[in-house]
């Protein structure tokens, strides 16, 4: 049973809009209502600071594979007589 690697990328994909999703929604809410001091600013700007970082490392990474291949779930058994 052969599985094309690209569903896996699909699903990387998914994870990654269900993730910016609620970032959104949670710097919307520091945006809106916890700006009162430096400790605040710096975890939203550290947070943004990492999650782009991650965002580039793994598209760099993501963008050496082939996405034609597949990926061979169970070998071929091969019955002795």
């Amino acid at each position: 049973m052969e599985i094309p690697l690209y569903v896996f990328l699909l699903g990387y994909l998914i994870y990654i809009a269900i993730f910016l999703i609620f970032s959104f929604f949670n710097l919307y809410t520091m945006a809106k209502y916890g700006f009162v001091s430096f400790g605040a600013w710096a975890v939203t700007i550290s947070y943004i600071v990492v999650t782009l970082l991650a965002l580039f490392v793994s598209y760099y990474y993501i963008a050496q594979v082939d996405w034609s291949k597949s990926f061979q779930v169970f070998g071929v058994v091969q019955e002795i007589y």
